[in-house]
């Protein structure tokens, strides 16, 4: 089975043609812009997109095959997966979400906070939910996450910088 990454979420339809509004999982539309195809659900496969464009943090896209509202109706509140090689190479300190999401939160005294449960942009930064009973909310800013390491699992914040938050 191929790798598949969640990348958006299918808000609903947009105009009567066919097209539909997404709501992005952090993707910058200049990379959603390299995809060729779209997997509509996990089981779904592969289809072409035939037009992309930004519209403030969302994105009105054409699929093949999609020609009219009522078949974008039925599949609102979908998830849009790409195959994961299709992401391409990130950059010196970037992560994909789904890398991040299960990682465990320990402060620079070695205190475990719990794991990332969610990811969600502000527009300035992410920001991590950790521990889904507390839901401590962890921004995603080179000044509080000091490392992040995927070969140990874990992330490693300094929480003198959210003094009240950890309480």
């Amino acid at each position: 089975m191929t790798d598949l990454v969640e990348i958006a979420r299918i808000h609903g339809p947009h105009g009567l043609k066919g097209k539909m509004l997404l709501t992005p999982y952090g993707d910058s539309f200049e990379r959603f812009q390299t995809y060729s195809h779209l997997i509509i659900g996990r089981g779904g496969i592969p289809v072409k997109i035939l037009s992309s464009e930004q519209k403030k943090n969302s994105f009105i896209i054409k699929l093949e095959g999609f020609t009219e509202i009522s078949q974008v109706e039925p599949i609102k509140g979908e998830t849009i997966f790409v195959e994961r090689d299709q992401l391409g190479e990130l950059g010196e300190d970037e992560y994909y979400w789904r890398d991040i999401i299960g990682l465990k939160v320990f402060d620079l005294s070695g205190r475990k906070l719990g794991e990332v449960v969610d990811i969600f942009p502000t527009g300035s930064n992410d920001v991590y939910v950790v521990d889904r009973e507390k839901q401590y909310l962890i921004p995603g800013t080179k000044d509080v996450i000091k490392e992040i390491s995927l070969e140990k699992g874990c992330i490693t914040i300094d929480a003198a910088l959210l003094e009240g938050i950890l309480d």
